[in-house]
């Protein structure tokens, strides 16, 4: 009994050394900062909404993207502007000098019948009366000349036009399929990237409490080592383990400044610019949960009906089908050449060496005009065979991309799934690992364990906690690659399937 009495009393002043003892942290840096000052907690969504936001606004590659369906649309309407007649107006003024001439002899041909004309007058006492002309020289090019006029040229029949037309559609139609389609992924890899960063931020936060515990270690055991109760390498393991947990912090660190980086990158800004902080706790995950796991039902049996939905939503085969139209559109482009074509022109003006509407300075031409192919050496045989083969080639590319996308809905949903069990099993083992963590923390602090036996239980506890933190990020980054496989989660949840 007396025994027994003495080692709780040990047990007892050990307790209170541990508690008020005091010793410097040996060599102990302090923790780096990370990538930006603490920013005020909004809501995940709130924060979504506004780092998605402001990359669709600004991110180059949408920019670019853009552009490009803006310059389709304007070929469109080149194209059926050729429906449509064409009116020009033309003014020409010229001065020439030289240039080639006609030689016309009427001096030759006209003289000497005049004068034979004149010789029978005189024989009859009558005065001559006929003059005498020179030889005419008529230039090409006259000195002084213009010509105004109005100019009018309208198809009545064209069998390039319609096809030409719907080429161009169809080409505009797949530029805005590759839009969307860079949209899908830029919120994709928007949410993604937003998500990585939270979980950093948070890992942060886990390293930070754990390095206080190691240090707090760390004075215990430097003041039993004092006190006589422990040997030097027991301080020397815990100054490791404190060493240990700020490399770690320092690595994590360095994460959240990249994570940071890339997001500002997909929203074209600067990258240190601060970012809008959110809590990824377990209220958080259950909102999600209740508004998203319930539409897209989460079970391996939805997997046709997913894949059925994004076989007709994805923007990706959007696009190919509108490539397909592209070559239907060539092929008829090129039957169009075996076919006549007839055009209707008309001009009127004013032509001569000066300004004027008199009767002879006014001119009126109209024309029909007929054009029929008749030979260009099999070429256009040829443009019908390679709009065939392109559209061939399509077709396949179009099968192989369904079969793609449906396999890219069932790994996702797989893997969500995956992402979706681990998390009670997480928080299962982060709250039995804070459990072991605090029983192993009062045995330390009664001289009851080895130390060896209390950094496993930190370590152990840091895991679990670090571990939850990612599951949960893991699980939003494969809801939003579900999102992006089936093609468009909104309307999913607006059909409440």
């Amino acid at each position: 009994a007396g025994a027994e009495a003495m080692k709780r009393a040990s047990s007892l002043l050990l307790s209170v050394v541990l508690v008020g003892g005091t010793v410097p942290l040996a060599q102990a840096a302090s923790p780096p900062p990370v990538a930006q000052a603490a920013q005020p907690l909004v809501t995940m969504e709130d924060g979504l909404r506004q780092v998605i936001d402001e990359a669709l606004a600004a991110n180059l590659e949408l920019r670019a993207s853009g552009a490009t369906v803006q310059q389709r649309l304007a070929a469109l309407d080149q194209a059926r502007a050729r429906y449509l007649p064409v009116i020009d107006f033309a003014a020409r003024y010229s001065m020439a000098d030289g240039g080639r001439t006609i030689e016309f002899p009427v001096g030759d041909l006209l003289n000497p019948v005049y004068e034979t004309l004149d010789q029978m007058l005189l024989a009859q006492g009558q005065a001559p009366q006929f003059p005498r002309v020179r030889n005419e020289s008529i230039a090409f090019l006259r000195d002084q000349e213009q010509e105004t006029k109005l100019l009018l040229e309208q198809p009545l029949y064209e069998p390039r036009i319609r096809p030409a037309v719907d080429a161009t559609r169809a080409d505009a139609a797949r530029a805005e399929a590759d839009l969307a389609a860079l949209r899908s992924q830029v919120i994709r890899d928007v949410k993604q990237a937003y998500y990585r960063w939270i979980a950093a931020q948070q890992a942060v936060t886990v390293l930070d409490a754990t390095l206080e515990a190691t240090r707090e270690n760390l004075k215990a055991n430097a003041s039993l080592y004092r006190n006589g109760k422990v040997t030097r390498d027991l301080v020397y393991r815990a100054e490791a383990d404190v060493l240990e947990v700020e490399q770690e912090r320092l690595a994590t660190a360095s994460r959240v400044r990249i994570a940071q980086s890339y997001v500002n990158l997909l929203r074209n800004a600067p990258l240190t610019q601060p970012l809008p902080n959110a809590a990824l706790d377990a209220e958080t995950i259950e909102r999600f949960r209740a508004r998203l796991l319930a539409v897209l039902a989460g079970r391996q049996a939805d997997a046709p009906r997913l894949q059925d939905l994004a076989s007709q939503r994805r923007e990706e085969l959007k696009s190919l089908d509108a490539a397909i139209a592209v070559g239907e559109a060539r092929q008829d482009l090129a039957r169009a050449a075996f076919k006549p074509s007839l055009a209707f022109g008309a001009e009127a003006g004013i032509q001569g060496t000066e300004y004027g509407f008199a009767d002879e300075d006014r001119y009126v031409l109209a024309s029909l005009v007929l054009r029929f192919n008749a030979f260009r050496g099999g070429a256009d045989q040829a443009a019908l065979r390679e709009a065939r083969a392109l559209t061939e080639q399509l077709r396949a590319t179009r099968e192989l991309a369904g079969q793609r996308v449906r396999l890219e809905v069932q790994q996702a949903l797989e893997n969500f799934e995956v992402a979706e069990a681990s998390l009670d099993t997480a928080a299962k083992r982060a709250e039995a690992a804070n459990g072991a963590f605090t029983i192993t923390s009062r045995k330390r602090d009664l001289g009851q364990i080895n130390q060896a036996e209390f950094i496993d239980a930190r370590r152990a506890q840091t895991d679990a906690q670090l571990n939850v933190t990612r599951v949960r990020a893991e699980y939003l980054a494969r809801l939003a690659e579900l999102e992006f496989s089936i093609g468009d989660a909104r309307r999913l949840e607006q059909e409440r399937m």
